[in-house]
């Protein structure tokens, strides 16, 4: 009698326990729909989750800052407007600060070793701190920027002084400083306008946003300098992974970590090289190859920005040894 009172509890509670709602989950890209990030690595991820997510969960994409303005990415996801979003660490100082060893000049050149770095550091628990909020889906980041320039072919630091430049970040302005020049914060979907009306000479960039905002047009002048790298991550609501079911969040796991930051680094690298390839084979930009004496000019105008980023982080300690594991895995 005991036993068939346990058994009808059990099956009361079973049927009374609320169920897990299926729904679609947002993903946030401040760049249009046709754009690099949204279209080459949101799009295809999606895809191939969806797939194997339980019937009625989805992931969703809502390109274009629908959902916020690009330095607001971080804070949708922590806040559950956006379930996924593509941000850039950089674009919130202080909030991912380690994650911006990258932007330290010559340390990173491909977008696959930029990946290598920042999964490594984060593998070993530096990075824990910065994204105990989050799911982390990927960390990446961007091969080196290039300057693109509108008017002024640029070979040596002292080209670029008294001109103002779109900056990528609040470091990125730091550096600009070294040379003479001005660091303007213009979010992407701008930088087309401000260089068309003069507000900037130029910005620091890469061959995907170079051809997703038809920077050619207004900036064809393009310095291949080994300047900086931006960390990117994709990063998804810790309460909305943790409400999915068990099975739908092993879906997720395997389409997260270094195995995907290692292949979204490989779309990257590979996007990057044929869209210079494009522009060379059509004759109508302007690629400036340095020689070695010019390379060695921009390595003396920028050989204090390792101390300067070190010396600008709240925990000297963490960035000074972040930064040697980030040197240890670049010369590897």
């Amino acid at each position: 009698m005991f036993n068939r009172l346990l058994t009808a509890a059990a099956t009361a509670l079973i049927l009374t326990a609320p169920a897990l709602e299926a729904r679609e989950m947002r993903v946030s890209s401040f760049e249009p729909e046709q754009g690099f990030y949204s279209s080459k690595v949101l799009a295809p991820w999606i895809e191939q989750v969806n797939e194997k997510l339980s019937a009625g969960n989805a992931f969703k994409l809502y390109p274009g800052s629908i959902l916020g303005a690009p330095p607001a990415q971080a804070e949708l996801v922590k806040a559950g407007v956006a379930d996924v979003a593509l941000v850039v660490p950089t674009y919130t100082p202080g909030l991912f600060p380690l994650s911006g060893v990258v932007e330290v000049p010559g340390l990173v050149e491909s977008g696959a070793k930029g990946a290598d770095m920042l999964n490594t550091l984060a593998e070993e628990g530096a990075l824990d701190a910065e994204y105990a909020d989050y799911k982390v889906i990927a960390l990446f980041t961007t091969p080196s920027y290039r300057f693109l320039m509108a008017d002024t072919e640029v070979r040596t630091p002292a080209d670029l002084d008294g001109l103002k430049l779109r900056s990528p970040s609040k470091f990125g302005s730091e550096l600009f400083g070294m040379v003479g020049a001005s660091g303007v914060g213009i979010p992407a979907p701008q930088v087309y306008e401000n260089l068309e009306r003069g507000v900037v000479s130029g910005a620091v960039w890469v061959m995907d946003a170079y051809r997703t905002f038809r920077l050619n047009e207004v900036a064809p002048n393009v310095t291949n300098t080994n300047f900086i790298a931006q960390p990117m991550a994709v990063l998804m609501n810790k309460t909305a992974y943790d409400s999915l079911p068990d099975s739908d969040k092993a879906v997720i796991d395997e389409m997260s970590g270094r195995a995907t930051a290692e292949w979204i680094a490989s779309v990257i690298d590979e996007t990057d090289a044929v869209n210079e390839a494009a522009f060379r084979e059509e004759g109508e930009v302007t690629f400036i190859d340095l020689t070695d004496e010019e390379k060695s000019a921009w390595n003396a105008a920028f050989a204090g920005a390792a101390d300067a980023w070190v010396n600008g982080q709240a925990d000297t300690a963490a960035a000074a040894a972040a930064l040697e594991r980030a040197r240890a895995i670049a010369a590897e």
